[in-house]
């Protein structure tokens, strides 16, 4: 024990978030916090200018104290211009979502310290996101890692981690699966192949602005307007009313998915009243956000050209798909019993730590790579020795490209328009080579992520001056090379045709919006800071 190294898992979800590891027996283990629960809600509460409270404490303060809490982060990631104010200082999404991260740390250290009997520092990492989120919304988790004093091995897509998870232990029995990844804010769809010890996505799609949260809003909205009916008073009006009101919803959505109805109390302008609400009625005010989930699942069997025949096994992840009208929903559409072999609220993190364990071995690899293949494999047994992972089961990842990329080019009206040069759902890693002509003067190279013929359509990752190209008599004639990696990185390399000698390499790393500069003022902050 006195060489382990814990490398951690960790889903950042919207509403509750989880971190894990695999231990030194060669177990998945999910960290409890300090209040010992497998899970933290995803809840800051700023008490003045000093303390910040993070999870399950934070939840006391959700009706006594609104104005000074934060939640639903993970919606606003990768938006530059978001913010939250408290106490006179403005926090971006990446700030909120590093205090949630560093309870996490804090709380893993100290469960490390009681089991253990020794101080051991979390550093090392991997994150989960959904499947669909961009490159700017990666980009904002890994800074927030970054924030929290972690060390972000790799940004890895929730459902492979929810993958994982179920099939560690079932590499041999080849399977098609579907991930249906319902969380509190967003919403992922993807089909995965399990094949030997691969396991590979074969496609993917979602809507970040999706998930439990919009069937709170739901129910929410429905009993305002039963109580604004009776009495022309509105509790969303008031703050105290509202969050006291949400929180009751909250916790009816949740029991509904045990009894058929529950009643909900609403006290608000010195006048109260129950109102009961039946699992059939919660259905109906939600119909179309149902419609939303089956509508995506229909495209992404179309994307990976399947039909519910060739799904072997239906995977729930995510708190949302406890609800029975999803369950109910998935069955209807695919004729399967959705599995339950799985934990929807723990999965994501038990496969990030699987996934963890791996990218640290090959991150090992990749710092022995001018070792002979021999002494790589012997220096690689020994950390799997030492870290208690010997009976680990080799596993080869292969993921998709959610966007397209590509390159904003000019046509002969000198109109701009954008090529793709790596289309949506190519399997990643790749790597792409197109030659193109740009004109004299000093070019500029705009790299593109998303749908669209047209720049304005599509988002703008980036942009370099390439003022280090030849200055030549009617145009530069260049090879343009993307490399995107399983880490979903994108490198962008220009070769001058004529002399090719002359290169320009261009990383395109996970830009979330925020500086190296801004990042590590925002770190020196937190770190003067205390979490509870």
């Amino acid at each position: 024990m006195s060489d382990f190294k814990p490398i951690v898992g960790i889903d950042l979800g919207t509403t509750f978030s989880a971190i894990a590891y695999v231990n030194e027996f060669g177990k998945v283990e999910v960290i409890p916090s300090a209040e010992n629960k497998p899970v933290t809600p995803s809840i800051i509460y700023f008490q003045d200018e000093g303390d910040i409270i993070v999870g399950e404490l934070a939840t006391n303060y959700i009706v006594a104290d609104p104005d000074n809490i934060a939640r639903f982060v993970k919606r606003q990631m990768g938006k530059e211009d978001y913010y939250e104010e408290f106490y006179g200082k403005k926090y971006t999404p990446q700030e909120l979502s590093s205090y949630i991260l560093r309870k996490l740390k804090q709380d893993a250290e100290q469960y490390f310290l009681n089991r253990y009997g020794k101080e051991i520092e979390v550093k090392d990492a991997v994150i989960s996101v959904p499947a669909y989120f961009n490159a700017a919304k990666r980009g904002a988790t890994e800074q927030a890692g970054m924030m929290a004093n972690l060390n972000v091995l790799m940004i890895v897509d929730e459902p492979i981690a929810a993958a994982l998870s179920f099939g560690i232990n079932k590499l041999e029995e080849d399977r098609t699966i579907f991930v249906f990844d319902l969380g509190g804010g967003t919403f992922d769809a993807t089909i995965l192949q399990i094949k030997g010890n691969e396991i590979k996505m074969l496609s993917s799609d979602g809507d970040a602005e999706l998930g439990g949260y919009d069937w709170d809003k739901r129910l929410l909205a429905h009993a305002s307007e039963l109580f604004v009916g009776d009495f022309n008073e509105d509790p969303q009006d008031d703050p105290l009313s509202y969050q006291e009101l949400f929180e009751r919803v909250v916790r009816s959505k949740v029991e509904l998915s045990r009894i058929p109805r529950v009643k909900i109390p609403i006290s608000h302008a010195g006048k109260s009243k129950v109102y009961g609400i039946s699992r059939e009625e919660f259905k109906e005010l939600t119909v179309d956000l149902l419609e939303r989930c089956e509508e995506l699942c229909k495209i992404v069997l179309e994307k990976a050209g399947k039909i519910w025949d060739d799904i072997d096994i239906i995977l729930l992840a995510g708190g949302a798909t406890y609800m029975p009208m999803v369950r109910d929903m998935l069955k209807k559409i695919s004729g399967k019993e959705p599995s339950t072999e799985i934990n929807p609220d723990q999965c994501v993190a038990i496969g990030c730590a699987l996934n963890a364990a791996y990218k640290y071995l090959e991150e090992k690899r990749e710092e022995l790579k001018e070792e002979s293949p021999a002494k790589i494999e012997e220096e690689i047994e020994k950390i799997k020795e030492k870290q208690g992972w010997v009976s680990l089961p080799e596993v080869e990842i292969k993921g998709i490209n959610a966007h397209p990329l590509g390159i904003v080019l000019k046509d002969e009206e000198g109109n701009s328009f954008v090529e793709h040069l790596i289309p949506e759902m190519t399997p990643i890693p790749h790597e792409v080579t197109n030659r193109y002509k740009y004109p004299k003067g000093t070019p500029i190279l705009q790299v593109t992520e998303g749908e669209g013929v047209k720049p304005e359509e599509v988002n703008i990752i980036g942009e370099f001056v390439l003022d280090k190209l030849p200055k030549r008599e009617g145009g530069a004639e260049i090879d343009v090379i993307y490399r995107y990696n399983d880490s979903k990185i994108l490198e962008v390399e220009l070769r001058d045709v004529e002399d090719p000698n002359i290169k320009i390499s261009i990383p395109v790393a996970l830009t979330g919006g925020l500086s190296v500069e801004e990042v590590e003022e925002m770190t020196k902050y937190q770190d003067e800071k205390s979490i509870i």
